[in-house]
């Protein structure tokens, strides 16, 4: 019965609502499953190194502290040390000082084992450098979706969005485009604009 009475302009009107809902699904998960590849190729690319957990030992020798002081880097260690996650640092002190890397401590003749993990990484006070610094840069062993899951339901949503708003509005201007030709006396039509002239 409803069917029978609705105007077709209230059809037209309700099919073109079902059909922003579609374009504006159909944006969103677009624009999620595009960011979700382009993340995971990064991720693949990021991680493409990766091998099986390394133990890294360094030997802290005596005389360490002193020669430190003095601005050596007696350990030859970088100021960004770059490992992956899982792999175990083993600090060995054999020098008569507490040496410090973050909160890590490790007393004088004493060794140390450190399992590090990405939320292990980032710039610490460290007593093994003269710049008194260090930044551990611990990259994912293995491709882990997680990682980029977040970011990528959160800017593919936001991006389907802004582009289905830019869509709106460009329908928007294209039916006040339109309309313009409608005022002038010419129903929209350019070519009988044309000939009127």
């Amino acid at each position: 019965m409803d069917g029978e009475n609705a105007s077709p302009s209230a059809e037209k009107h309700r099919i073109s609502g079902r059909r922003r809902v579609i374009e504006a699904i159909a944006l969103i998960a677009g624009s999620m499953l595009v960011i979700g590849v382009l993340s995971s190729i990064a991720l693949l690319i990021y991680t493409k190194d990766a091998s099986e957990p390394a133990v890294h030992v360094l030997d802290i020798p005596p005389g360490s502290y002193d020669r430190i002081l003095q601005g050596e880097n007696v350990l030859d260690i970088p100021p960004t040390w770059a490992f992956y996650a899982g792999d175990a640092l083993v600090l060995d002190n054999r020098d008569t000082y507490t040496h410090t890397l973050g909160t890590w401590s490790v007393p004088p003749n004493t060794t140390r084992r450190f399992e590090l993990e990405p939320a292990f990484g980032g710039s610490f006070s460290c007593s093994l450098l003269p710049s008194g610094t260090v930044t551990l840069d611990i990259q994912p062993r293995a491709y882990d979706f997680s990682i980029i899951a977040v970011t990528t339901i959160g800017f593919g949503f936001s991006v389907g969005v802004i582009l289905f708003i830019g869509l709106t509005m460009m329908r928007a201007m294209a039916r006040e485009e339109d309309t313009d030709w409608v005022d002038a006396g010419f129903n929209g039509d350019p070519e009988e604009h044309q000939r009127s002239q």
